[in-house]
């Protein structure tokens, strides 16, 4: 039996067809909290994400003239740690659609001395531009779940790895804990959209955050996709009480 994509709920459903389907809805959305998307990475997780990132990095560390694709990297944080965890001469290609975040990624990178091992480039992670057999290993934070169809960024991702190569999925997903799980939805769904307001004046950007987490499968479904899109050693592991699961897997 095969797994789709869940549905949105409701209110997100009439949000996307409002803004002309999902990927327009998330670009927007993105363009507009670029300037305190990465303050507010750090508030919400209390600094954890960092921690997150350079984990799952070096879980697909790049030997010496591999090139890795990080997917949706907004402002390169990933692509960064991919860089640091990585082989000196090993390079980083970051993509993303929305140009507000790439142009603070750029910024970033110039400013860490990074620019000549990574290179942010625009472009949709569902129709990635490059060919066949391109990298020797691909990752994404926090993107799958903003996917239009989960299958087809998972199979777009083996399609441009190499036979051998790695993949990393760092995502938001559900506290195995049923106590854990009640405190953790508390402070998701009140609490954030509210840092949100104060921080970006952007309460119905990190409403969505929360809202778009309830649909999304937990990380043994999300194992299931990416098997189904032909990945193979599909492994997780989970972060602070399972709120969030760091996937690997490898292209057969």
């Amino acid at each position: 039996m095969s797994t789709s994509t869940p549905a949105p709920a409701p209110k997100l459903r009439a949000d996307f067809e409002a803004a002309g389907g999902k990927p327009t809805y998330v670009r927007r959305m993105f363009g507009r909290i670029a300037r305190v998307y990465d303050l507010m990475n750090r508030l919400m997780t209390a600094g954890l994400d960092g921690r997150w990132r350079a984990f799952a990095a070096g879980l697909i560390a790049l030997k010496p003239g591999e090139t890795g694709l990080d997917i949706g990297t907004g402002t390169g944080d990933l692509a960064i740690a991919l860089a640091r965890a990585s082989a000196p001469d090993s390079h980083v290609i970051g993509v993303d659609f929305t140009p507000e975040m790439l142009e603070i990624g750029r910024t970033k990178l110039e400013r860490l001395n990074l620019a000549h091992r990574i290179e942010l480039v625009q472009g949709d992670g569902e129709r990635l531009a490059f060919p066949d057999n391109t990298f020797d290993a691909c990752c994404s934070a926090f993107v799958v779940r903003n996917l239009d169809d989960l299958p087809t960024g998972f199979n777009e991702m083996l399609r441009v790895v190499k036979p051998g190569g790695r993949m990393a999925c760092l995502e938001m997903s559900h506290p195995y804990s049923p106590v854990f799980r009640a405190v953790f939805n508390f402070y998701f769904h009140q609490i954030v959209p509210l840092l949100g307001r104060l921080v970006g004046k952007a309460f119905d950007a990190y409403s969505y955050l929360p809202t778009s987490v309830s649909s999304f499968p937990d990380a043994p479904g999300l194992k299931r996709i990416m098997e189904e899109a032909g990945w193979r050693d599909v492994r997780y592991y989970y972060r602070l009480g399972g709120a969030v699961a760091i996937h690997t897997a490898t292209r057969p």
